[in-house]
């Protein structure tokens, strides 16, 4: 989940995460709404075995954590 993303990074910056707003009481436009309303899954499988492409990274985490060393 999306706040899974957000405790994780806050996590690692040393920060508490922002508070939660519960997706009825969120200040949207319509089309952001209508965006977050509907489901983001995605597979990467077909990229892998079609082209044979490997994420650089194997999760958000390392992902987030290499962000971190970058940056310094």
């Amino acid at each position: 989940p999306p706040q899974d993303v957000i405790a994780f990074a806050a996590d690692l910056l040393g920060m508490p995460p922002p508070p939660e707003v519960a997706f009825d009481d969120a200040d949207l436009s319509p089309m952001a709404r209508s965006f977050y309303s509907e489901s983001k899954r995605v597979r990467n499988d077909r990229i892998k075995a079609e082209l044979g492409w490997t994420p650089l990274y194997p999760d958000y985490r390392s992902g987030l954590r290499a962000v971190l060393e970058a940056e310094g």
